[in-house]
């Protein structure tokens, strides 16, 4: 399990947000009663002497005959390797040093699997119980997902709301809200780690929240963004495969590719993803754009290449006639993206410009009066 507890932890303390006591009923086990007075916030030191005191009693419960399959000790049991878990996120957070993952692990399969046995049982005596337990906490993580989203906290918004779906995974629920707003502020947080080029942080949470929410295009599709900003092909080609696995028509998936390629001056490649994203869709207004924006400025390149050429050299006039029909197929796109654009000044200008260099000057002072309208308004 990936999801930070540490951090969540961490801010549950620093901010004082308490925990409620168990609503169980009284006359139970003594590891019942300890978990009774079970509260987080009581402080590290009280709460995993409780805890380990709690463990011990559960634990010659699970290997005893009489109460090993007994739904409300396993009700405990849940409850109290999931209490570990919080209390080891609380101590590496404590001690600024990084969980033990192992033994979070450990814990983690042992209050799965006794969840299981509750939710399994036949009679159903205990399941309100374990669903309360994991909601109270899920729902707050996700409140507190909310309250860091709202001021622009978008990091921490993406741990507490991929926490709240790693908590109801427990019982084996999703948390389709936390899903989606999970993805939310994710991609806020992956433009702003872009920006700076922090691609491996950007990464690094972006892979956890697909692990937590797995064959979600949204983030597959960052992925395949931070990769090839990162000039990573292989990871980008990796997560496109799997977005194209889970939907092959996806013209989003091409496009992302062939901005990002764009970006990274991949003219070839950006040129093949943004037609196929127009392929699959011929009126996709945002790839019409894209690519006629990208052939006009590599048509330019082209041309100031040539330029660059020896005289008489042989090959400039390919370059020229490779720019020219760069040109032509720019105007066919951008006059396509025109119509649901009328005004759009630059790309009015690009059209004007364009006929202009191909010795249009009809449709040049076409473009030209239509843009000068548009100053006037």
């Amino acid at each position: 399990m990936k999801i930070n507890f540490q951090l969540i932890i961490a801010t549950i303390f620093a901010t004082q947000i308490g925990f409620g006591a168990f609503a169980q009923k009284a006359n139970v086990t003594d590891a019942a009663l300890l978990m009774k007075k079970y509260n987080p916030m009581s402080g590290l030191d009280a709460s995993m002497k409780l805890l380990i005191k709690a463990k011990g009693f559960i634990d010659l419960a699970a290997v005893n005959s009489e109460t090993a399959e007994s739904a409300k000790m396993h009700m405990y049991r849940g409850e109290i390797y999931f209490g570990l878990i919080e209390m080891a996120a609380m101590e590496a957070a404590s001690n600024k040093t990084e969980q033990d993952e192992e033994k979070i692990k450990a814990y983690e399969s042992i209050a799965k699997a006794s969840f299981k046995k509750v939710l399994d049982d036949p009679k159903k005596e205990f399941i309100e119980d374990v669903k309360t337990f994991i909601s109270f906490r899920s729902n707050m993580y996700f409140n507190m997902g909310i309250s860091a989203y709202e001021t622009n906290k978008f990091e921490m918004a993406t741990q507490f709301f991929i926490g709240a779906v790693e908590v109801k995974s427990f019982i084996n629920e999703k948390y389709p809200d936390a899903a989606i707003n999970a993805q939310l502020s994710l991609s806020r947080t992956v433009d702003s780690l872009i920006k700076v080029k922090s691609f491996d942080k950007a990464l690094e949470l972006a892979e956890v929240v697909n692990e937590a929410v797995p064959s979600n295009i949204d983030i597959l599709i960052l992925l395949v963004n931070i990769y090839l900003q990162k000039g990573d092909a292989i990871g980008s080609e990796k997560y496109l495969n799997e977005a194209l696995a889970i939907d092959p028509m996806n013209k989003q998936l091409y496009y992302v590719l062939g901005t990002a390629s764009m970006d990274l001056k991949e003219n070839e490649k950006a040129e093949r993803a943004l037609s196929k994203a127009l392929e699959i869709d011929s009126n996709y207004n945002d790839a019409q754009y894209q690519l006629g924006a990208h052939l006009y400025n590599w048509a330019a390149q082209l041309k100031y290449e040539a330029g660059q050429l020896p005289e008489n050299d042989p090959s400039y006039d390919q370059f020229i006639e490779k720019a020219t029909k760069m040109q032509y197929r720019s105007l066919a796109l951008l006059e396509k993206y025109i119509i649901v654009h009328p005004d759009d000044k630059s790309v009015l200008e690009i059209l004007r410009s364009t006929y202009s260099k191909l010795g249009d000057s009809v449709k040049a002072a076409e473009y030209k009066k239509r843009i000068e309208a548009l100053k006037k308004n």
